[in-house]
């Protein structure tokens, strides 16, 4: 089977600890806000046979917390948190609703990962000015 960039790119995200907060992170909220792309579900699943479990977990928590700012198209994080449910749900059995308000993405997911340098990564591509200059549609645009 072919191995697609964003599949690689899916891949290193997965196996780079979120206190490492990396250009490849960087280079997949620009995927996911700002292009038309969008994972699957049978993509996630090849992805996840070649990964650890830890790693296809904080694969998960980065896709859940992209889907979570509001540059993020609202269609796609619907569709991003939709999958990030079903897999919780296979991975760790959890059938309730993804929690509300204020809550530790790494920790649902059972990661010991931090995620302030993740964040902190992010800040500059949430502004107006940023997701605008990208020519694309956004969760923020008018």
């Amino acid at each position: 089977m072919t191995v697609t960039c964003e599949q690689r790119l899916l891949y290193r995200v997965g196996t780079t600890p979120l206190e490492k907060a990396n250009e490849d992170a960087k280079s997949l909220a620009e995927l996911l806000w700002f292009t038309d792309y969008r994972p699957t579900m049978p993509e996630l699943t090849q992805v996840r046979s070649e990964m650890a479990s830890e790693e296809f977990q904080r694969l998960l928590c980065v896709l859940e917390l992209l889907s979570q700012y509001p540059v993020c198209p609202r269609d796609k994080a619907a569709r991003l948190q939709q999958l990030t449910r079903r897999f919780h749900s296979l991975l760790l059995g959890d059938k309730g609703p993804q929690p509300r308000g204020r809550y530790s993405p790494s920790k649902r997911w059972k990661l010991s990962d931090k995620t302030e340098a993740f964040r902190k990564a992010l800040l500059p591509m949430q502004t107006r000015t940023y997701a605008d200059s990208t020519g694309r549609h956004h969760g923020l645009s008018i």
